[in-house]
């Protein structure tokens, strides 16, 4: 971010489009990501009419290839080595589920309340997001990010389990047929 201006608009082939940037759009579009429960079908529509202030480009490709780079802080997404796109195996936040959290985080660590901010750019957001430290948010997400490893002493396990079961993210509807349907299967 150091000596560039942050984008607000994207041009392709000649012709701007203005997108949202602010970050509560981009909670919203990461929310709209997360949610099996949407079908995929419909999701790359719905996500580009999100994003764009107005018209969406007729591209497509280069609309969701920008998005991408944006929602990533104007990176390039991480590849893993057989070239596939690196997602992170475990959730340990929700932007909406987890507000709470991460609004009292802005207001000990920032003194920046989001709820009357009026405009704060996505990638400012997520750099202050990112260096959220020593607060209930972060040791949340620690709980939920921890591997539980049979070399750890029980009563760590213990806690570590009864930490997780206790700030555990909800799940989608999609997701508790797929648990009910092995349960029932594993049942007979």
């Amino acid at each position: 971010m150091i000596n560039r201006e942050l984008p607000i608009v994207f041009r392709l082939d000649g012709t701007d489009y203005p997108f949202h940037s602010d970050f509560r759009e981009w909670i919203r579009f990461e929310s709209l990501v997360n949610n099996s429960d949407v079908p995929e079908i419909v999701k790359g529509t719905l996500m580009r009419n999100l994003v764009f202030a107005g018209k969406p480009p007729a591209n497509d490709l280069a609309a969701d290839s920008f998005i991408a780079w944006f929602y990533n802080g104007g990176h390039e997404i991480r590849k893993s080595s057989d070239g596939e796109e690196y997602l992170e195996s475990r959730r340990v936040y929700d932007f909406e589920y987890d507000f709470d959290y991460i609004y009292a985080a802005f207001m000990e660590l920032y003194r920046t309340d989001l709820v009357d901010i009026p405009y704060l750019h996505w990638w400012k957001f997520r750099a202050l997001f990112k260096g959220l430290h020593d607060c209930r948010m972060t040791d949340i997400m620690g709980y939920r990010g921890a591997e539980i490893t049979d070399d750890m002493p029980k009563s760590r396990q213990a806690f570590l389990m009864d930490m997780q079961e206790l700030y555990e993210l909800p799940i989608s509807l999609a997701e508790q047929r797929r648990k009910e349907e092995i349960q029932r299967f594993l049942n007979g």
